[in-house]
């Protein structure tokens, strides 16, 4: 009996020093944008340099001023190309929640590389909201 429990105490020993040591699922992701909108930052992160057009995903994360994650419900992304002498193009976006409530994975379909703008709306614990922003599609 004292063996099985000497092992198990081990074993979650282990577990917990994996588990502590693991890093965030954005740690090597790279910022591309925040913006602020009342008490809530929106942070757009890529594992690339730049959103790429054709298929592709990024993450949009909403932090509380001390950096927590913030619940903010239900998102909706639109992306949006400024075509001149004609309608804008529109770009294909899909949210996902992540398994972080306040973390949303993006998969997107853009036609092609240039100025898009990005408009994010939530509705949900935090709030209703949105904001928009250029990012420069690669």
């Amino acid at each position: 009996m004292t063996r099985l429990v000497l092992t198990c105490g081990c074993l979650l020993a282990l577990v917990a020093t994996a588990a502590c040591g693991r890093k965030s699922d954005t740690a090597s992701f790279k910022e591309l944008h925040r913006s602020r909108t009342g008490d809530l930052e929106i942070v757009l992160l890529s594992e690339q340099e730049a959103v790429r057009h054709g298929k592709d995903s990024f993450v949009v994360e909403f932090r509380r001023a001390d950096g927590t994650l913030a619940d903010v419900g239900t998102v909706r992304v639109n992306a949006t190309m400024a075509m001149t002498g004609m309608a804008p193009m529109l770009g294909g976006t899909q949210v996902h929640p992540a398994e972080n409530k306040g973390r949303y994975t993006v998969t997107s379909d853009l036609s092609m590389a240039g100025s898009w703008r990005f408009t994010v709306e939530w509705d949900g614990p935090a709030g209703r909201g949105s904001t928009s922003f250029p990012e420069t599609v690669r």
